[in-house]
């Protein structure tokens, strides 16, 4: 900052006095009262420039000459200034109330923001208009650096030093920004001749910022085995190329793993690979992973395994059959061939049951006719044997109608009997 601008600022804030002093950060919104009683004069200056006169009564508005008056709004006395930039800084004055605030833009970024572990990194918490002024720096752990500086400097940084780090100034205000350290992993892989070997590459953890390009290279193979990074609107990050004899990749939108497969390994394929991820910004991010060849076994089968971490897809186990891999395809394959086999079980369990309930149901001798006449005939017979059948009217008195004609052919039929006795 020139040095008739920072005498400006100091002869500003000696004039003020008792003013209150605000600290906002870049981007961020300050709001100023000023107490006016109703229906009075409202009038703001922004380092002794008019900003803006309000007419109370009338409700009409004066525009100043100061380059923050395009973008200030006023409502009952109250100056609000959004979107601060560091040249917003210095003092603001309402001379109905005689109310002076001086404000303070806080700038407060790390360069890089986003580094490799062992890199150098510069954490700013600029004040404008005092540059001079002391500030407190706390890092992840909230453990405070002993550097009072508004400008430290991180060197060979570690994860310890990864995540948010605050700037405390006077008035007790924080200022926070986020320091990102990231690194690309590459463990050393093996793989027996003639099989394939997948080359791992992925990020240490997930970053915001965007991955623009990257690339495999080996110095002992040619480069057009390998295809490239690219990050399109409509495809997003993605490997640009097509497979070629010697390497495959995945197809697709990427995420943070940038692995591609080497297939028939070859005794001269063994050495360094170089993995290379480039974000928005600059930064540039290159790691080695060696590959180791061994004959292949006398028993025919292939093998493959990884030094240190063990490489997603390295193996027959992990090898890609119709999009997925043959361990998927297997443990699949035995669910499903599990529950057909104990649906057939039960299925037959049944069907047994039912064939000896029918045959149970068949064993057992039905009741005929003859044996229904039977039961009748014996419980009737036992019925009658208790009681004596009574004897029947004779025909003439069931019917009324005979009855005295029947009574007069009983005596004639009775003396007739006696005659031939």
């Amino acid at each position: 900052m020139p040095t008739c601008k920072v005498l400006f600022f100091l002869l500003l804030a000696l004039s003020c006095g008792k003013c209150d002093v605000l600290y906002r950060q870049v981007g961020g919104e300050a709001a100023m009262k000023c107490e006016v009683a109703q229906d009075s004069d409202v009038e703001w200056k922004f380092n002794n420039v008019l900003v803006i006169h309000i007419n109370g009564k009338r409700g009409t508005k004066r525009m100043g000459d100061s380059p923050i008056k395009d973008k200030i709004s006023v409502s009952g006395g109250t100056l609000k200034v959004p979107r601060l930039e560091q040249k917003d800084s210095g003092v603001y004055f309402c001379s109905q109330s005689e109310k002076r605030y001086t404000l303070y833009v806080v700038s407060v970024f790390a360069k890089p923001a986003l580094l490799s572990a062992s890199s150098e990194a510069t954490l700013h918490c600029e004040i404008t208009g005092n540059p001079d002024a002391d500030v407190k720096w706390l890092g992840p752990s909230n453990g405070e650096i002993n550097d009072k500086k508004q400008v430290i400097q991180l060197k060979s940084v570690t994860s310890k030093e990864d995540g948010q780090w605050t700037c405390v100034v006077n008035d007790g205000s924080r200022f926070s920004l986020t320091l990102t350290v990231v690194d690309l992993l590459t463990p050393a892989v093996e793989v027996s001749e003639g099989g394939k070997i997948v080359l791992p590459c992925s990020l240490s953890k997930v970053v915001s910022q965007r991955v623009v390009g990257g690339k495999w290279t080996a110095d002992h193979l040619s480069t057009d085995f390998f295809p490239t990074l690219t990050n399109s609107a409509s495809k997003g990050l993605h490997w640009n190329g097509g497979n070629a004899s010697k390497v495959t990749f995945a197809s697709g939108q990427l995420g943070n793993s940038f692995n591609v497969t080497l297939i028939k390994a070859q005794r001269k394929d063994e050495g360094n690979f170089v993995c290379t991820v480039k974000f928005e910004g600059g930064l540039e991010l290159t790691a080695k992973t060696y590959l180791t060849v061994v004959p292949k076994p006398s028993d025919g089968q292939k093998s493959s395994k990884g030094k240190g971490a063990k490489p997603a897809g390295g193996g027959t186990w992990t090898m890609d059959v119709f999009g997925l891999q043959l361990w998927i395809w297997i443990a699949v394959s035995s669910a499903v061939l599990l529950g057909l086999t104990i649906l057939t079980v039960l299925v037959l369990l049944r069907n047994k049951r039912m064939k000896r309930m029918k045959r149970l149901r068949s064993m057992r001798q039905p009741l005929t006719a003859k044996d229904y006449c039977k039961c009748k005939r014996a419980e009737r017979e036992v019925e009658l044997g208790q009681r004596e059948k009574p004897l029947l009217a004779p025909r003439q008195q069931r019917n009324p109608r005979t009855r005295a004609a029947g009574h007069d052919y009983t005596i004639e039929k009775s003396k007739a009997q006696d005659y031939r006795a």
